[in-house]
């Protein structure tokens, strides 16, 4: 699947995880997070857009900025984990 089809199934169900056969270390995934709302400083809430983030191998979870050759050329993403890939 390529990165365009992670985004929209990923929006569609927030609970799906991704992964790419290329990611050697196991227990890596993104997963798209639903829009949600943040409460600015002076009070106001603000909504924020959806979001990709990414779990690492070491459990640390961040926003995920993918390379370029991961949005454009790359068709091996899955939903799944790394190193769990389905059959």
């Amino acid at each position: 699947m390529s990165w365009s089809d992670v985004l929209t199934r990923g929006a569609a169900d927030p609970t799906l995880t991704f992964a790419r056969r290329t990611w050697t270390q196991p227990g890596k995934f993104a997963w798209v997070a639903p829009p949600s709302m943040v409460v600015a400083p002076t009070g106001e809430r603000y909504p924020l857009c959806a979001t990709v983030y990414f779990k690492d191998f070491d459990g640390v979870a961040k926003p995920y900025y993918p390379s370029m050759n991961a949005m454009t050329e790359a068709h091996d993403w899955y939903v799944g984990v790394s190193g769990r890939p389905p059959e």
